[in-house]
């Protein structure tokens, strides 16, 4: 698949009427790597699109593996390893809605492997990492884009446009806050084995080694992460 081939995606559906049935030579075969909250949300949106199948899923957690077999439709293959789903000739291009830290690397695994990739923001926990997958990108000849919408949506850039123009005067100043009330808390849960169908190892990937920690783990990651404050 070369990197110009329908724009992969968004440019894609534009490009086609919602009523046209394309043939499955015409349609992105893609696989999702991780069904947790965004994952499904992915699983949903790529469903709407008439240019895409939903031809394989993969999660080391295996409740969301079925959960989100399930949801892309009986075509699905589920993979426990996305190292095999890496593997699948028929997957032409991968989602990947995993934790931060397995963002970086699996990009660079899915060029190498030949597929086209959209990944989850944030794009990458280090500079380096994001220099890393560019060279990727460009040595496989590979499509990338990032979930950054507040970056891609059209809107946005047309405000920049306004900004740099001088529309609304100089700048001198921007201020934002923000805050999350969540009750009644996270709490403070002791380490403990993970759960008998979660492969930890396998979610831990680059991570540094660190026992099993529900808030450490499924979903709550984001608010305590594994990979940055743990070096």
């Amino acid at each position: 698949m070369s990197p110009t081939r329908r724009g992969f995606l968004i440019s894609t559906t534009a490009a086609f009427s919602a009523s046209r049935i394309l043939s499955a030579n015409e349609r992105v075969q893609v696989g999702l790597i991780g069904y947790g909250l965004i994952g499904a949300q992915h699983v949903h949106d790529f469903k709407n699109q008439s240019d895409v199948d939903l031809v394989a899923l993969s999660d080391v957690y295996e409740p969301r593996l079925r959960q989100g077999l399930e949801a892309c439709g009986p075509r699905a293959k589920g993979y426990a390893d996305f190292r095999r789903l890496l593997d699948d000739k028929e997957v032409q291009a991968v989602v990947i809605s995993t934790p931060d830290h397995w963002h970086a690397l699996l990009t660079v695994m899915a060029c190498a492997a030949g597929k086209d990739v959209y990944v989850e923001k944030p794009l990458t926990l280090f500079v380096r990492e994001g220099s890393w997958m560019v060279t990727a990108a460009r040595r496989y000849q590979r499509v990338v884009q990032v979930g950054t919408q507040q970056r891609s949506g059209r809107h946005y850039a047309d405000a920049v446009k306004l900004l740099q123009g001088g529309h609304i005067g100089k700048i001198h100043t921007a201020r934002m806050g923000s805050f999350r009330n969540v009750m009644p808390g996270f709490g403070a849960p002791p380490d403990s084995d993970p759960p008998r169908d979660m492969n930890y190892d396998l979610w831990l990937g680059p991570a540094p080694q660190h026992p099993y920690n529900p808030n450490r783990s499924l979903y709550h990651f984001r608010w305590f992460g594994v990979t940055r404050a743990d070096r």
